[in-house]
């Protein structure tokens, strides 16, 4: 492979090479006597006056100006670093002439600095094209290993949890029937964020070091910032008190006072502002008011004789009384013995004159009087009904100091005419004024008060103190807020600040103290136990990590192993394993591993996928499709957990495994409780004539039904119905699928519900056995898992990962076999070129497999799809629900068999019959290196067993675990690490933790360079 060899010239030169002399743009180019030769030789035969394959032409070069040749040598330099020029099928240049073509491109973009190639191999999709033979055969590894000093943006999980530690919020969730506190939640109760760091939706590792700030990531960020600040100060600072950034509760104490002595007497004048002016004016308070105007009502037309009105429902006038804000004084008045025995006429002018001096607009005086007109009958019965839930509402006064400034301030500000509320604004309006004059004679906040809330600041966002010129900066900042903004704003607008600063959305991973003869230095101790906490938990670095910096105790690999092996063998911590389940609010996502190991399996197997390709329940079988998937997911997700707790071959059980977990909890006693609670119901009823019960013959299996629970069973309250029926129905329908669980010499009885009812009794999602062929009405459930399920092995054949690889409605060999090259085997597919218009024919009487080839096994295609379709056609043993078949239904119309009901029962199955045609497994693997393994597959756990022998696959998973845990592409300098890395997976008998505390204590990940180093 051409990349291997122009690796390591290509980067000394991206590297080493002078830029000093940099050419004028005016200065005729001459190529060089020896480059010209070579592409005489090898290139311009198609690139060439007669030919011009790609609209790429290498015989004019020097004619072109400077930037066409810029961009005329990015395309050659790619071309051949990634092996795809000269074809394979053309004459090759030797070695030298190849390296010789390479040092001239690089040299030549490299002076005018437009390599875009460096850029690109920084992205994960060209991480294979470093050639694999070279990491590991051991030519490269004396070469020392080190990553340049960077900057690395969050990811959207550190984002969650960033908020979630800075606000203090904690999250719950169910483990196993228990409640459980879990780290990696992203909601906040009263706050809504808009996270701006979500990763791309694809297989393999998604969150690499290679990405920078943007004005899309800004823009969110200052919505988050100010909508932070904002719940600081105006709730949770509140909430905590002192317990909370105390200094902001000493900044803001006089000016809270202030606003809770304002909003108190506001609120008790809106409520009493009237009763009171009666005490204070007695009956020279009426002389006060502004003179009464009724509104004028819309007359009711007389209807013919015998005819009446037909009034819309009481509700809906409620509701709108509810929209005019009237409902609450209609209440209180008639809940109120002085009012609720007045006459509706009465009553209604109490309302009316209420509403009119308190000085309510009169278009929304009408609408409520029109509501009273109306309605008043059914409102007194509704209060009278509902008496206990509508409480009055008792003011107390004030206290003794407050009540006089109150009547004070009415006595200042009233004048005769006004409303009430002109009264009120007035009055507060005068309490503002006063205030301001208070809070300004006392002062802005001391230097040492701004200077805490700096310290408490950094403390609580940053996670740090700041240095003796962070502190001096940030305490003129803060003054200068003060003085511009006042004293809440200024402190919001601090806060926002710092939630602002490069430091809270990028990771800083930098090198400190002497550099080696390589110019390397160990990284920063703190930056190296957020390296070590990010790369395995997501989270900030917890106290005993914090304390080995502290004593200087992460300085050394020991050290380091130390700190992750605790970390990895930590089990009292649990997370939330999936967001969008977590959203769908399916319980089962929780694990006590370290999530970021967890997740690696997840994001590089790519099934969690399969909750967003769109699928048809008609198809399915069933309804309730997207709790089955999201169950299937999470088992998916115990597999692998049970996979990494054992600890042992970990990626060949993974890729073999023939235990899974279907509609299992992972608590096999609760499972064998349950089940054994179905056989007792119908080991008691199997020989009687349940059947023909009636609903009093329950009466007689009273105790029996009290002591199981029957769903909606309920012997006491026979009769009682919902929506399915009445209890005798209910019971047939629960012993119906009782009896078909049991009936056909099944040992136990799977756990789902009784009957189809709203929501679940047990366990969401019991469909989840449709995926695996497995019937609802002939189930042997096994409550001991993970168990054997047939035709299964590995992930490759989990319907997780087979929908996620599918389409809508048909399989996706293509990209499974592109899956299987480029994960497993380390191989490279270039991108489908423009002019291919990549459909595949439809054929009413061919199997998907048969359209493909016709589409993708021309001599143009088959050069990439070679690589591809091989490997994908072996999974066609499965549809693209992941269910086992021989045979391909042909979903046509012209091929109906049998159109099925579309309602769905319990124990039904919706999927209409049509006509099919066998399949046909069969594959090819080559690219494992290994000729015992390579040849004709039978089918996908044929394929499966050989790729879990194959070393290559080995070191590819190896490969992206790498990218994973350090955030960027491997490169020959790694060499070391990765073979260490494998060497420590094969001591430890397959132990995937050993690979991470081989990659996590590896030159590559303690040592640093700086850029241009």
């Amino acid at each position: 492979m051409v990349c291997g060899s122009l690796c390591p010239r290509l980067f000394a030169l991206l590297i080493f090479i002078s830029t000093t002399a940099v050419a004028r743009s005016s200065e005729k180019y001459v190529v060089p006597q020896d480059i010209a030769a070579v592409l005489r030789k090898s290139c311009t035969d198609c690139h060439g006056a007669d030919l011009v394959e790609g609209e790429v032409r290498l015989d004019g070069i020097a004619s072109l100006d400077q930037e066409a040749r810029l961009d005329l040598l990015n395309k050659v330099q790619e071309q051949l670093y990634l092996g795809q020029m000269p074809p394979r099928d053309a004459q090759q240049p030797s070695a030298v002439e190849r390296s010789q073509l390479a040092d001239w491109a690089a040299r030549e973009l490299h002076r005018f600095k437009a390599s875009k190639l460096e850029k690109k191999l920084q992205k994960p999709e060209y991480g294979n094209y470093v050639e694999h033979e070279k990491l590991f055969s051991g030519e490269f590894q004396d070469l020392p290993g080190f990553t340049f000093d960077r900057r690395w943006l969050i990811s959207e999980y550190i984002f969650n949890a960033k908020f979630q530690r800075l606000l203090e919020n904690t999250t719950r969730a169910t483990r196993n029937g228990r409640a459980i506190t879990v780290q990696g939640g992203n909601r906040i109760q009263n706050l809504s964020l808009t996270n701006p760091f979500l990763l791309p939706n694809r297989s393999g590792v998604r969150y690499y070091a290679n990405e920078d700030l943007t004005g899309g990531h800004l823009s969110s960020m200052l919505t988050n910032a100010q909508a932070t600040s904002e719940y600081i100060t105006d709730y949770l600072v509140k909430k905590k008190n002192n317990k909370y950034l105390p200094a902001i509760n000493r900044i803001m104490g006089l000016e809270d006072d202030h606003g809770t002595r304002l909003a108190s007497r506001r609120a008790f004048l809106e409520a009493r502002i009237d009763q009171l002016c009666e005490e204070l004016y007695g009956s020279e308070n009426e002389l006060l008011l502004p003179k009464f105007v009724p509104v004028q009502l819309k007359p009711i037309d007389a209807l013919p004789k015998g005819e009446v009105y037909e009034k819309a429902p009481f509700h809906v006038a409620q509701n709108l009384l509810k929209d005019l804000e009237g409902d609450v004084t209609v209440y209180q008045f008639l809940l109120d013995p002085q009012h609720e025995t007045k006459s509706d006429e009465h009553f209604r002018s109490l309302c009316e004159r209420n509403w009119f001096y308190f000085g309510v607009h009169e278009r929304k005086i009408q609408g409520r009087m029109t509501i009273l007109r109306d309605y008043l009958p059914e409102i007194r019965a509704h209060v009278i009904k509902e008496r206990q839930k509508l409480k009055r509402v008792e003011v107390k006064p004030l206290a003794e100091v407050e009540m006089s400034a109150v009547k004070a301030a009415i006595k200042a500000c009233r004048t005769k005419g006004d409303h009430y509320v002109d009264v009120i604004e007035k009055c507060v309006a005068k309490w503002e004024q006063e205030f301001e004059r208070e809070r300004i004679a006392a002062g802005p906040p001391s230097d040492q008060l701004l200077s805490d809330l700096v310290g408490q600041l950094f403390s609580q966002i940053l996670e740090r103190s700041p240095d003796a010129k962070e502190a001096e900066e940030y305490l003129a900042l803060a003054k200068s807020y003060v003085t511009k903004l006042g004293n809440l704003k200024a402190i919001q607008k601090l806060i926002q600040t710092l939630i602002l600063s490069s430091e809270f959305v990028y990771r800083q991973e930098f090198g400190t103290g002497e550099t080696d003869k390589y110019g390397r230095s160990l990284l920063d101790p703190r930056d190296a136990a957020y390296a070590i906490a990010y790369a395995l938990t997501d989270q900030s670095p917890d106290a005993e990590l914090l304390l080995a910096v502290q004593n200087g105790r992460l300085q050394t690999r020991d050290d380091y192993r130390r700190e992750i092996l605790r970390i990895l063998q930590t089990r009292d911590t649990y997370y939330v394993i999936d967001p969008i389940l977590a959203d769908k609010n399916f319980q089962e996502n929780t694990t006590d591993t370290a999530i970021r190991k967890l997740r690696f399996f997840r994001e590089f197997f790519g099934y969690p996928a399969a909750i967003t390709i769109f699928k048809d329940e008609k198809r399915f079988g069933g309804d309730r499709l997207g709790d089955a998937t999201s169950r299937l997911l999470s088992e998916a997700d115990r597999v692998v957990e049970w996979i990494l707790e054992n600890d042992q071959n970990v990626f060949e059980e993974l890729l073999t495994t023939d235990k899974f977990f279907v509609y299992h909890d992972g608590d096999n006693e609760r499972m064998q409780a349950a089940s054994d609670r179905i056989k007792k119901i119908y080991a008691h009823f199997k020989d009687l004539d349940w059947k023909h019960f009636k609903q009093d013959d329950l009466l007689d299996h009273r105790d029996f039904l009290k002591e199981v629970k029957m769903r909606s069973v309920d012997p006491d309250k026979l009769d009682a119905r919902n929506r399915q029926g009445t209890t005798i129905q209910l019971f047939k329908m629960s012993m119906t699928s009782i009896t078909a669980r049991l009936d056909k010499g099944q040992t136990e009885a799977a756990p789902f519900d009784l009957y189809r009812g709203y929501g679940y009794d047990f366990m969401v999602g019991y469909n989840v056995a449709n995926f695996f062929n497995i019937r609802l009405d002939n189930w042997n459930y096994q409550t001991i898992q993970p168990a054997k399920v047939a035709n299964r092995r590995g992930l490759l054949t989990h319907p997780a990962w087979l929908i996620a690889h599918a389409k809508n409605t048909e399989n996706d060999p293509i990209h499974r076999g592109k899956w299987v090259r480029e994960k497993l085997l380390a191989g490279t597919i270039p991108d489908v070129p423009i002019t291919v218009d990549a459909v595949i024919p439809e054929d009413h009487h061919k199997t998907l497999r048969d359209r493909l080839k016709s589409a993708t096994e021309a001599t143009y295609c088959w050069k990439c799809h070679e690589r591809m379709n091989p490997l994908g056609y072996a999974f066609e043993s499965y549809d693209d629900f992941g269910r086992f078949r021989t045979h391909e239904a042909l979903e046509y119309p012209d091929k109906l068999i049998k159109k099925n009901p579309d309602d769905w029962t319990l124990l039904t199955d919706t999927r209409d019959v049509y006509e099919s045609l066998p399949v046909d497994s069969t594959g090819r693997l080559s690219g494992t290196g290994d000729d015992l393994l390579d040849g004709e597959v039978r089918d996908a756990i044929d394929l499966a067993e050989r790729l879990s022998k194959s070393r290559r696959v080995r070191q590819s998973i190896i490969r992206h675990a790498f990218r994973y845990f350090l955030g960027r592409n491997e490169v020959l300098s790694d060499s070391k690490t990765l073979i260490d890395a494998e060497q420590a997976y094969l001591a430890q008998g397959g132990s995937f933790d050993a690979v991470i505390i081989s990659l996590l204590t590896s030159d590559s990940f303690i040592y640093r360079k700086a850029v241009g180093n």
